[in-house]
């Protein structure tokens, strides 16, 4: 653990009236490192833009000693980590506000060591789960001391630094873990073969995480068939303790998406708006696309009941629109569960229009 940041950057934070944009660094430029950790320091070290805008709110019945008791019932006007997740992190409008909050908390605890390490925590990834803010959520987990993540890796290779996030990447490697996430960043980086191995290793303990990992890792790729293998092999795991409902579902949606992809034409789709759903990771999720001249014009989520990383859909809806399909876009990191059921349901919907 990092010794404790200065913290007189932190009142800084609350009071400084330099205004630059909220996300910078799209993971595309390859950046030197100190290309990439002067951008952290100047963007990290300073308020979004909005920030002094956006009003601090939160109950007044909050225990600011963020005490948590296990076994407590929830209590969002009480808990701060509750009000975090449920309050903030559920409701879009509120996103700036829990910023705010956290950066109000900080300075507020700042003679608490443990506390204000703790606050830094949430802090990186509410930046970075919904504001997509990597160079403020790299900052602050550098800050935390919490150099190790599989979120500060991908902030930096979104900031431009692939060789920054190999190195986090590769200390996995190193010891053996075995993990979905890693393997979906890996993939993310361009090192699907690398991605690839991973997940079936994953697989060889968790069939259904592995698979499905190993499915979506392929579908990136453009190799169907192979993904159709491992979806089919989801299918095919039979039942044991752990509940595999979800992921038989995943993998039967995902299935149905992959034969659409090769066999979809925008350009044979007439114009109009086209609606379906498909399976996310609390319920349905329903999209609607409108298709104007051959192209995708929109594609919106009209109802979900998903309930984090709302900016998962914002980023899917980005990348289907940029490449106006299904093909190449990138549903294995971040919200992988979110960003799927929005992705196989535009696929489904303009399957129902293709002539």
């Amino acid at each position: 653990m990092r010794s404790t940041p200065n913290l007189r950057l932190k009142v800084t934070l609350l009071v400084c009236s330099l205004v630059l944009p909220a996300t910078l660094g799209l993971g595309a430029a390859d950046k030197s490192e100190g290309e990439v950790r002067a951008l952290i320091k100047k963007v990290g070290s300073t308020p979004p833009e909005w920030f002094q805008a956006t009003p601090l709110r939160y109950p007044k019945t909050l225990d600011l000693s963020w005490t948590d008791t296990p076994g407590a019932p929830w209590d969002p006007s009480k808990n701060v980590g509750q009000f975090i997740w449920t309050t903030i992190n559920e409701n879009e409008s509120r996103w700036k506000e829990g910023i705010r909050f956290l950066h109000y908390f900080l300075v507020l605890n700042q003679k608490d060591p443990g506390l204000s390490t703790k606050t830094m925590n949430a802090l990186a990834p509410m930046y970075h789960n919904l504001h997509q803010d990597w160079a403020r959520a790299a900052f602050w987990w550098e800050q935390a001391g919490n150099t190790d993540n599989i979120d500060l890796a991908h902030c930096y290779f979104k900031l431009g630094s692939k060789a920054m996030a190999t190195r986090i990447l590769r200390r996995y490697e190193s010891d053996g873990t075995r993990h979905c996430s890693v393997a979906r960043l890996w993939s993310e980086l361009g090192e699907n073969d690398k991605a690839l191995k991973m997940a079936l290793q994953t697989a060889e303990e968790t069939p259904d995480v592995g698979f499905l990992a190993a499915g979506d890792i392929c579908r990136v790729m453009g190799r169907s068939q192979q993904a159709l293998g491992y979806y089919q092999k989801v299918l095919d795991t039979p039942l044991g303790a752990r509940d595999l409902k979800q992921s038989k579902e995943r993998a039967k949606a995902s299935m149905e998406a992959v034969k659409l992809v090769d066999t979809l034409d925008v350009k044979r789709v007439p114009d109009g708006i086209y609606r379906d759903s498909s399976v996310g990771y609390s319920g349905q999720v329903f999209v609607e696309v409108s298709v104007g001249g051959g192209r995708i014009s929109d594609v919106k989520v009209t109802r979900h009941t998903e309930k984090q990383w709302y900016s998962s859909l914002t980023d899917t809806r980005r990348q289907i629109l940029l490449k106006q399909g299904a093909k190449g876009v990138d549903a294995t990191s971040g919200a992988t569960i979110t960003s799927e059921a929005m992705l196989n349901a535009t696929l489904k919907a303009l399957a129902k229009g293709q002539k």
